[in-house]
């Protein structure tokens, strides 16, 4: 069996998307030693000139057009008139991870949908980026011969909103990767710190800066905290610098809390770990997830989590973390206080979340899109 991935995200600053890719690549590869592969570093919209980064991780994996200059790449996948199933080569099942549903594709089509937040929240999206998932999801909804959700939420709204026949969807859990995970190296933490500039404790929030993550809501409750607690604390928000988010910056200086709110702009992946495991909680208020990785990436690093009570979010924690409306400041900042002020707490829930979080692995969910892949065949 021959199969394509579109590995357009995996390049560059990775988010959710490119996350998802690498991490599946990569135990796909661990796993499956028999099938050839093909990757494909173009099928976003948005070409990244760095693809020549992109590497086979196995003796069985290729990346297709690798030998060619960008701009002719970009030339035939945008402008030829080349028919794009020719670009992508014989293969016999064709991975679609970015929204991009190549029509004309000769063998089997498969689409990871990550959410539907475009049609739950469209103003928190620019334009461009809400038509861009609306007509992928649309095309992968009339197209693909199945379509893997990354959690239960997603597929039930997949079912709700775009009638997509229940058969036709696999839910195949994300996980955190092996880098997540509880670490205690004083100096190499101390040096990482030094570099981003941090002092312990702090309170971190991990995730592009958009409207849909609520920063704004954590940022007041942050601020509304009892003294004694937000004297004692900064507040850290990784992430990179996406859309429709200038209001966070100019509310941190009209509240006059620069100093104690950090905005570090996108970590790259051998830091981030560190920053998990130096925090003494995480908070992570989103309005909408169709997973929610940062929470699972914490608790496997062994740190209490606050979450949202929407979403897929609950299908994360479980029980382990907190669960708060994301509508309600009051909510957000009772848990906080409860968190920061309890030694006890914290420790109980960093136990039962380092339990939880082994229920995920990459393993598992590799395992079960090679089933998608061999059973669409």
């Amino acid at each position: 069996m021959r199969i394509g991935i579109d590995a357009s995200l995996v390049v560059g600053e990775r988010a959710g998307v490119g996350f998802y890719t690498a991490s599946l690549i990569e135990a796909v590869a661990a796993l499956d030693k028999q099938n050839k592969y093909i990757l494909y570093p173009f099928f976003y919209h948005i070409f990244d000139p760095r693809f020549k980064e992109l590497t086979a991780p196995a003796p069985n994996f290729s990346v297709r057009f690798k030998a060619l200059p960008e701009a002719w790449i970009r030339y035939l996948w945008f402008r030829s008139g080349i028919p794009r199933h020719w670009l992508l080569g014989d293969v016999d099942v064709l991975h679609s991870t970015t929204y991009c549903c190549p029509r004309r594709h000769a063998g089997k089509l498969v689409m990871t949908v990550y959410d539907i937040s475009f049609l739950h929240y469209p103003e928190h999206h620019t334009e461009a980026n809400r038509l861009h998932c609306l007509k992928g999801t649309l095309e992968g909804a009339r197209w693909a011969d199945c379509i893997i959700a990354i959690s239960e939420h997603t597929k039930k709204d997949l079912i709700e909103y775009l009638n997509v026949p229940d058969d036709k969807i696999v839910v195949t859990p994300l996980a955190a990767r092996r880098e997540f995970h509880p670490r205690q190296e004083a100096e190499v933490r101390a040096q990482v710190f030094k570099r981003w500039g941090l002092d312990a404790p702090y309170l971190l929030s991990v995730g592009t800066l958009e409207p849909r993550k609520n920063i704004r809501c954590l940022i007041n409750a942050f601020c509304s905290l009892p003294g004694e607690i937000r004297d004692n604390y900064h507040l850290v928000i990784a992430g990179g610098k996406g859309w429709l988010n200038s209001d966070i910056h100019e509310a941190v200086v009209e509240m006059g809390v620069e100093s104690r709110i950090r905005f570090l702009g996108y970590v790259p992946e051998l830091d981030l770990p560190w920053l998990y495991c130096g925090a003494a909680c995480f908070a992570y208020p989103s309005l909408y997830e169709g997973f929610g990785l940062p929470p699972l990436e914490a608790m496997a690093s062994g740190i209490p989590v606050i979450t949202s009570n929407t979403s897929s979010l609950p299908e994360v924690v479980g029980d382990t973390g907190l669960l708060v409306d994301p509508r309600s400041q009051e909510d957000l900042r009772s848990s906080l206080i409860k968190v920061l002020s309890d030694a006890d707490l914290r420790r109980e829930m960093s136990e039962n979340g380092l339990k939880r979080a082994t229920h995920f692995s990459w393993e598992k969910t590799a395992l079960e899109t090679l089933k998608v892949y061999e059973s669409v065949l």
